[in-house]
Formats: C-alpha cells, sequence, structure tokens
C-alpha cells in the first residue's frame, strides 16, 4: 500500500458525519452512472439518478401549489416509480419545485436512513450557483472526461437510443462543460465545498478517487464503494440500459477511447475548445487530455458567439417544449408519448439490424 493510501485511509478511520445534500455534476457521457452507483454503495449515501425535478418549473407551472404535480413529475420522466418512492408518500401541494425536491431527497434518503442525500444528473451544466443558492448546505462534486470521450461515446449511443441522435447535443457538451468550470470556480472562490474526480483517475484507481471523496464529505471509507458488485441500477431507466453497459456489469472496466467515430472536423473543434480551457487554466484544466497538437488554436471569436448563440437557441427550445407538456392535456400527452416510444423502438431495431449486417 502506498503512503498516500495509507494516510487517507487513516485520516478516515473516525471522521465526523456530515448529513446535507450532494450534487454529482458533469455532462452526458462523463461517468457520472458509474459514479452514482458507486456511491449509492456507501450506507451513509444515497442519490437521486437523473430525476431533475428543479429543471421542471415550467413543466410544473400551477401544479405545485394546487395539486397534481406528483403525477406530472411521473409522466415526465418516471421518477417517482424508478426510485420506489409512492406517490401518496410525498404532499400533493408544496410551496415550490425546491422543497418539492428537498422532500423527495429525504424520502429516499430515509428508506436508507443515510445521511447524504441528493442527485446525480447531467442536465443541471448551466445551474450549479442556482443550486448552491437554493441548498446552501450543499456539497458538490464535478466529474471531467477527455472531451474526445465524451462525444465519440455520444456517437456511439445514438445508435440505440435517440436523445444522443439530437445534432445540437456535441455542441451543448463543450458549452456545457464549460459553464461547469466556471461554476466550479466560482462555488470554490465563494468557500463551498467542491471536489474534482477525473473519470479516467475514477476508473484506473477507483480505491484512491473513493477515498478522496469520503474524506471529502467526512464520512468514513467503506471498501465496497470500489466495486459495482451488488450495486442497485434499478433507478436507471431501462431505456437507457444499452449504452450503460458498462455500468450493468460488476467490474470497473477501462476501456480504450475510440476516437475513430469523430470526424476529422469535429475532433479539430474538440481541440480549439480543449486548447482554449488549457490557457485559461495554465495548463492546469482540463487534466485529459494531457495535451493537444502542438499547432491548434483556440476558436476565433465568431465560432464562440455562433456556438453561444445556437446553444441558446436550443435552450429556449427545450423550454418551448416543457411548457407545451404543460399545457397538453393529460390524455394527448400519454398518447405523444405512447407513439414516440414505438418510433424509438422501430429506430433502434433498425440500428441493430444495420450492425449486425
Amino acid at each position: 500500500m502506498s503512503p498516500a493510501i495509507e494516510l487517507v485511509e487513516n485520516s478516515l478511520s473516525h471522521p465526523v458525519p456530515a448529513p446535507g445534500p450532494l450534487f454529482v455534476l458533469s455532462v452526458w457521457r462523463s461517468g457520472s452512472s458509474l459514479l452514482y452507483v458507486l456511491l449509492n454503495q456507501h450506507s451513509k449515501i444515497a442519490l437521486l439518478y437523473e430525476a431533475d425535478l428543479p429543471l421542471l418549473q415550467v413543466y410544473l407551472w400551477g401544479r405545485l401549489r394546487k395539486g397534481g404535480w406528483r403525477e406530472k413529475w411521473e409522466f415526465w420522466n418516471q421518477a417517482l416509480s424508478r426510485h420506489g418512492i409512492e406517490l401518496e408518500t410525498l404532499p400533493d401541494q408544496v410551496p415550490d419545485v425546491w422543497e418539492a425536491t428537498r422532500i423527495a431527497y429525504q424520502s429516499v434518503a430515509s428508506r436508507k436512513q443515510a445521511t447524504i442525500w441528493g442527485e446525480k444528473t447531467p442536465h443541471w451544466y448551466h445551474r450549479p450557483l442556482r443550486l448552491a443558492e437554493k441548498f446552501p448546505d450543499a456539497r458538490f462534486i464535478f466529474l471531467w472526461r477527455d472531451l474526445h470521450a465524451v462525444i465519440g461515446s455520444m456517437a456511439r449511443a445514438a445508435a440505440t437510443h435517440r436523445f444522443f441522435r439530437r445534432p445540437s447535443l456535441a455542441r451543448k457538451a463543450l458549452l456545457g462543460n464549460e459553464r461547469l468550470k466556471e461554476a466550479c470556480d466560482a462555488l470554490r472562490a465563494q468557500g463551498r465545498p467542491v471536489h474534482e474526480v477525473n473519470y479516467e483517475d475514477l476508473i484506473s484507481n477507483t480505491r484512491e478517487c473513493m477515498q478522496q471523496i469520503c474524506q471529502f464529505l467526512d464520512i468514513p471509507f467503506e471498501p465496497q464503494i470500489t466495486s459495482l458488485a451488488g450495486g442497485d441500477r434499478s433507478a436507471i431507466s431501462e431505456a437507457g440500459s444499452q449504452h450503460h453497459a458498462m455500468v450493468q456489469g460488476d467490474r470497473i472496466v477501462n476501456h480504450r477511447v475510440q476516437n475513430d467515430v469523430l470526424s476529422p472536423a469535429r475532433g479539430a473543434k474538440i481541440d480549439r475548445y480543449i486548447c482554449r480551457w488549457k490557457r485559461r487554466h495554465g495548463g492546469k484544466w482540463p487534466k485529459y487530455p494531457m495535451e493537444v497538437p502542438a499547432e491548434t488554436r483556440p476558436p476565433r471569436l465568431g465560432e464562440l458567439w455562433f456556438d453561444r448563440i445556437t446553444n441558446q437557441a436550443v435552450f429556449c427550445w427545450d423550454k418551448a417544449v416543457n411548457l407545451a407538456y404543460a399545457l397538453m392535456p393529460a390524455a394527448l400527452g400519454r398518447l405523444w408519448r405512447a407513439r414516440r416510444q414505438q418510433a424509438l423502438a422501430s429506430q433502434v431495431v433498425g440500428s441493430k439490424q444495420e450492425v449486425t449486417e
């Protein structure tokens, strides 16, 4: 055992438990599902999996104070059934979406008698500071991964999952990663408890990474959090299980990065953004990749503005979709959802056939 690991184990032998909310934030395909399963192996931690209730304020408009928000939330992403939350255990009327979120978190944690509750989600890249405002006692774990691997993983997942076929998603990941880092630095400057983890380190040295997380959370280290064996995946929806193959297994596998799925143009764009970030952070962030091609230059002002304007337009469109679902009669919403699921199933079957052929 290395002296560093021995020092960490000694320091974690009798820590003082510190209850409260924990948020695990990243962009998509960064390994947050893996970290979620590992963290929830701990007896003191009970996180929700992409329940995303704070993002649904527009969608739940008029339902929080008047009733019916629980049913609408369940329809949106099946969060209650995925987490085993009985609808009747939550109040039908709540003052706002933030109080509803806290109640839901604590409801799940109480079943496990966990002291640390919260959520892992890749959808809050624009909300960490808002979360800190509404949950002043919160702690944050930011998970980073080489953006080449992130966007390459998105391209592979698109074969079986409709969400990853969105042409705007790669741009969202680039800008979302930047916004997460800005929020991370801002929270650290405010003195908020922040911890950063790199996916590449997590899979290559899982034990040390999880020990460091336990130290950050002031909880004792438990060996089972270094393994997927026996982990609870019930909250991970079946629709997403095909692109969560690694999480469904019992072993943490260090897969070789496959950049061949990225076009030269997309790979160069990623390099330009990474070059921009490394220059802004003195070469220290992002940690991976270690370096970019020597001839790489940061994106020009026109590219930056185009990406931001396009991304903002997509953001407004997503809000409009939320509002449309909020105003849509329940029966029509169920019919629309059923037809989308049928279309998705047909697309997945077609993609599998193409791969087989």
